[in-house]
């Protein structure tokens, strides 16, 4: 393993952790009030919840095993989305007991502003890096992220 600086653990999920959590100041403070309105206060986690929710919507049911929350948080989740105008909630036409949660053009206009907030956060983060070692993470994550996506809809879990 290497070496992390400060009295943190040295593994894989606590430098996640660690790396998320820079991850999410730099994006607050860059969602702050220079960013445009339609993204301004908005949290990490629910830029990812609203980039996350197709243009044609989707049930919270199959929405909250995308981002991996239970239903009831991802509920909580949408009725603060749906409160600022960025999401809005559905009766499914076939079954008016399932609810469909939809992004609005608000709610899509602020993807596209956070999109180019990441953006310049990428930029920074690949140039203290460097574009080869920036190149190398992404598509390492991305190999650990479509194998564990394969697993999860397969049923395996990450062990076997």
């Amino acid at each position: 393993m290497s070496q992390v600086k400060g009295d943190y653990p040295d593994h894989i999920v606590s430098l996640f952790g660690l790396v998320m959590d820079a991850v999410r100041r730099e994006l607050s403070f860059e969602m702050g009030s220079a960013a445009p309105a339609s993204v301004r206060g908005l949290r990490s986690s629910q830029v990812r919840l609203l980039s996350l929710t197709p243009k044609e919507g989707m049930r919270v049911t199959d929405l909250a095993e995308r981002v991996g929350m239970t239903k009831q948080a991802l509920g909580e989740f949408a009725n603060d989305l749906e409160a600022r105008g960025l999401l809005q909630s559905l009766s499914d036409p076939t079954d008016r007991r399932v609810r469909i949660l939809k992004p609005t053009r608000r709610g899509l206009a602020a993807v596209a502003a956070a999109d180019e907030v990441i953006g310049r956060l990428e930029e920074r983060w690949r140039e203290r890096l460097g574009p080869r070692e920036w190149d190398r993470l992404r598509t390492s994550l991305t190999v650990l992220h479509n194998d564990a996506e394969e697993r999860r809809l397969s049923g395996l879990r990450s062990t076997e």
